[in-house]
């Protein structure tokens, strides 16, 4: 047999330890990636400007050195005559002598950079410049050791014979400076870094401890709980995501509200048309005479059709409650002129059967406004099927279009009409006015409320009027805000 798909239930499938089956990435997690990624490229760069800094921190002093021994041999071969040789005298020698056995190398060249005295091994640059008193420094290799080289030209002994002044000494004691120098420096990092890669993964571990907190309190929320999330627990950085949750939650309550309001209106008003019309089947079942047979079913089905008109007013009222503010998305521009002709056309056949003269009075000119056309469609109906409800036979009603001080609908009848004391509750759903002989169910003017508010509409009472001898007795005017092309002028 096939694998039958799990129970869905209000919780995610774990594994076991109760780790969450989908690997997706913590907030935790993406925090530290952004927070250490970005800090171990700049620790990375860190590094390399700190070896740069070490070296130069570490050449400095050995370059003053090797420029202040460049300076004396250079002294010293101006008290001399290069042409009868070279003696570096005593003193000379002990500087250049160092106390670990690295000696300063020294070297004089002449002008065509030949070697004159000391050590013809020190290696020079291919193109050195002639410029006077000016110490260059190089770094080459001699038997296969570092050295830092020190030239400058200038000197002149004391015949007048120009002469370049050469020193050199290994690097060796500038690389173990700029090691100690680099340990120093890098070392409290190294120390300092994971430390506070700890800190920090604690702060935020504690930081986001209302997170789990908040997890816990919505699981443990029954499934019909829709009340609002308690905001005052939250950090104020998710304040705004429990508000969107909470204006959710909102919707979700009104629909379940709506939902279940409407099973119940629609099982309590269900009740009095499904007994008529059993109490006819069952009379229908005990007659033996035709006449009162075909009454009786006549009665059911009459009965069937009050409950029919019933449930359609039931579910255009829940279609109306459900149904958002009309918004830019899903409104176009609708001519009052001709939704109201077309509805209006749609219920001659029952004028007629009632008798009733039905008339339309367009504007002049197209009357345009914003809205949603099923909806005001469905306004339009429940005022027609009101007037014509309500209005005895060999009267009238007229649906008329206008356009001044705002585009409007009115529907006039010469019903019954309504009295004062009762219009402000003739929109409460099934609110009826005692006394009618209208068989209705009070829903039709609760639709047209609905509807009407949720696309900015205003409903009065106008004085009625009169017409073909015989006076208005109701006179509704649903009045509609300006399109938006309309304001703008």
């Amino acid at each position: 047999m096939p694998e039958q798909p799990a129970p869905r239930t209000g919780r995610r499938p774990q594994h076991k330890g109760g780790a969450p089956e989908s690997h997706k990435p913590t907030l935790l997690g993406k925090i530290l990636i952004w927070m250490f990624g970005p800090l171990l490229l700049l620790w990375t760069i860190g590094i390399v400007i700190t070896y740069f800094i070490a070296q130069n921190i570490a050449n400095a002093p050995y370059d003053r050195t090797l420029s202040d021994h460049l300076r004396v041999l250079q002294h010293e071969m101006e008290q001399q005559r290069i042409s009868h040789g070279v003696a570096l005298s005593p003193t000379i020698l002990t500087i250049f002598q160092s106390e670990d056995e690295q000696s300063t190398r020294w070297e004089i060249r002449n002008a065509n950079g030949r070697s004159i005295a000391g050590n013809a091994t020190i290696p020079l640059p291919d193109n050195w410049a002639y410029e006077t008193d000016k110490i260059r420094f190089v770094n080459d290799t001699l038997d296969n050791q570092s050295i830092r080289v020190a030239y400058t030209w200038g000197g002149q002994d004391l015949d007048g014979t120009p002469f370049l002044t050469v020193v050199a000494e290994t690097n060796e004691r500038r690389a173990t400076l700029q090691q100690e120098i680099l340990t120093g420096m890098l070392t409290p990092q190294l120390i300092v870094l994971p430390l506070a890669a700890l800190l920090v993964g604690l702060g935020l571990t504690q930081g986001l401890e209302p997170l789990t907190l908040l997890q816990d309190r919505i699981r443990a929320r029954r499934p019909n709980d829709l009340s609002p999330i308690d905001e005052d627990l939250a950090p104020a950085e998710i304040t705004p995501l429990l508000t969107a949750m909470n204006d959710l939650l909102g919707q979700l309550a009104a629909s379940t509200a709506i939902q279940r309001r409407f099973v119940a209106n629609t099982a309590h008003q269900l009740k009095t048309p499904l007994a008529g019309m059993r109490t006819q089947a069952e009379l229908a079942l005990r007659e033996r005479s035709p006449e009162k047979l075909d009454a009786s079913l006549r009665q059911l089905v009459k009965g069937s059709e009050r409950a029919t008109r019933l449930v359609k007013q039931l579910l255009a009222l829940t279609r109306a409650e459900s149904s958002d503010t009309p918004s830019h998305s899903d409104s176009n521009l609708i001519d009052l002129n001709a939704l109201a002709e077309q509805q209006t056309l749609e219920w001659v056949e029952r004028a007629l059967q009632k008798q009733i003269d039905l008339g339309f009075e367009p504007a002049s000119t197209p009357v345009l406004v914003e809205g949603q056309a099923t909806m005001l469609a469905e306004l339009l109906n429940n005022l027609i099927d009101n007037a014509l409800l309500y209005t005895p036979e060999h009267g009238w009603a007229t649906i008329r279009v206008g356009d001044s001080p705002s585009p409007h609908i009115e529907v006039e009848d010469s019903g019954q009409g309504i009295p004062e004391e009762h219009r402000d509750r003739i929109f409460d759903r099934f609110y009826r006015i005692l006394g009618t002989a209208a068989d209705g169910s009070g829903l039709g003017l609760a639709i047209v409320k609905e509807i009407a508010d949720q696309h900015g509409a205003v409903i009065t009472f106008m004085a009625p009027g009169s017409r073909a001898g015989q006076a208005g007795s109701t006179c509704l005017r649903i009045s509609f805000p300006l399109p938006p092309a309309r304001q703008s002028t």
